[in-house]
């Protein structure tokens, strides 16, 4: 009797290997499959980046007081937004220099 339920068991451990690694086989398919794919869409977007940022260059040479202007009033929208928040952040106690 105890053979039989030893080698019952010998038997279940058995597949039960068998089906874990078949499970392994299939999961690291799925993964290979899904890293490639994100791979694609990773030099995808970064040639995108690229192309946009060279069209952004060019224009910046062939207008160089249009690309100041953008940056110079880009940089005081920074500044104000800065100073607003930190003026706002002091809650309502006010230093004097």
């Amino acid at each position: 009797m105890t053979g039989v339920n030893q080698q019952s068991i010998e038997d279940q451990i058995a597949e039960l290997r068998s089906q874990i690694a078949e499970v392994k086989q299939a999961m690291s398919a799925r993964v290979n499959s899904a890293a490639e794919g994100a791979s694609g869409l990773a030099r995808n977007a970064a040639q995108t980046v690229r192309q946009q940022g060279q069209g952004a260059i060019e224009a910046a040479r062939e207008n160089p007081g249009t690309a100041t202007t953008i940056v110079s009033t880009a940089a005081l929208i920074g500044f104000c937004i800065g100073l607003y928040l930190g003026l706002s952040s002091t809650s309502g106690v006010r230093a004097r220099w």
